[in-house]
């Protein structure tokens, strides 16, 4: 048996070998031609009739034993305990509304108002920094300036305006007021002022507003009382108008009234002088501005006829020029 064993393996090895020497047996098949093929309809085939596969019995499957997960058993999230856990979020929608109509207070969620400009901070501006010319030919150096040193709610605000003529007179004031916010447009100021040049230095407790009117309209409102029963009223109003973003049209209007006479100072009672400037400033940088411009200056009532018994005129016109500067 052992030498046909032997012969049956060589044929084998035999066969193998000329099966796999043969080109035929490493070429790709031929397609499949399903049209060739005949008797096969495959507009026949009903595709859907493949049987669907049977689901999976998880319940088969050994060793996993699903009746004993618990899905419910993964611990809640307590969004509560995010803040520090010493107290719990309030829920959605409870928190009162902007206008303060709910029945509990941000302060009772721990949630308290704080602004970001509390920071002091501090500015010089002169508005009015030049000289001027009348129509009489005389000289004046005018200044119109204000100092300022504080937050956005509280300032210590030091101001001054006049000016001096090259002829040796001279008018102004100087004010020091405490400046506070009362709204995001308006400021309510308290201080003293002092008057200054010519004449004997009249002193006043001061109170005035200022802040912008409706269309950007700066305005400034002051009162004051003095001795002897001395009162007077302040007003200042200015708008900026952009006629380009460096050229800057400003006209600006001032009134003075007096309570009582002053014929040491030349003032009369009721509206005592009042004025209208027109400049025209050229921006070269927002914190240095040259100006040219005009102005118009009259006294009215008594304080018109002191002028007229100390030989000055009633009214005034007169040009000027100078610079517009900050820092």
């Amino acid at each position: 048996m052992k030498p046909m064993n032997r012969q049956i393996k060589r044929l084998r090895a035999c066969a193998l070998a000329a099966a796999l020497a043969s080109p035929a047996a490493w070429s790709q098949p031929a397609p499949m031609d399903h049209g060739a093929m005949p008797g096969m309809d495959h507009g026949s085939m009903n595709h859907d009739a493949a049987p669907a596969p049977a689901p999976m019995d998880h319940g088969s499957m050994p060793g996993m034993d699903h009746g004993s997960m618990n899905h419910g058993a993964a611990p809640a999230m307590d969004h509560g305990s995010m803040d520090g856990g010493s107290q719990a979020a309030p829920p959605i929608g409870s928190l009162p509304g902007g206008d303060g109509s709910g029945e509990r207070g941000y302060d009772s969620y721990g949630i308290h108002p704080h602004m970001m400009d509390n920071s002091p901070t501090w500015q010089v501006l002169f508005d009015k920094f030049g000289v001027s010319r009348n129509r009489d030919g005389q000289y004046a150096q005018e200044w119109d300036g204000r100092f300022w040193f504080g937050t956005a709610t509280d300032r210590l605000l030091v101001k001054s305006e006049g000016e001096r003529e090259n002829g040796g007179g001279s008018g102004g004031k100087v004010e020091a007021f405490w400046s506070h916010a009362v709204s995001p447009f308006w400021d309510l100021q308290l201080g003293a002022r002092r008057d200054i040049g010519s004449g004997p230095k009249r002193n006043w407790a001061a109170i005035g507003i200022e802040g912008v009117l409706p269309y950007n309209i700066e305005l400034e409102a002051t009162g004051y009382a003095g001795s002897s029963g001395r009162t007077a009223l302040a007003l200042k109003a200015e708008y900026d108008l952009l006629l380009t973003q460096r050229l800057i049209f400003t006209p600006e209007l001032e009134a003075s009234l007096y309570g009582k006479d002053d014929p040491e100072r030349g003032i009369g009672s009721g509206l005592s002088e009042g004025s209208l400037s027109l400049r025209l400033r050229y921006e070269v940088t927002r914190e240095f501005a040259p100006y040219i411009g005009v102005s118009f200056e009259r006294k009215f009532g008594q304080t018109a006829r002191y002028a007229s018994d100390a030989g000055a005129s009633r009214s005034q016109t007169s040009v000027m020029a100078g610079v517009r500067f900050w820092f």
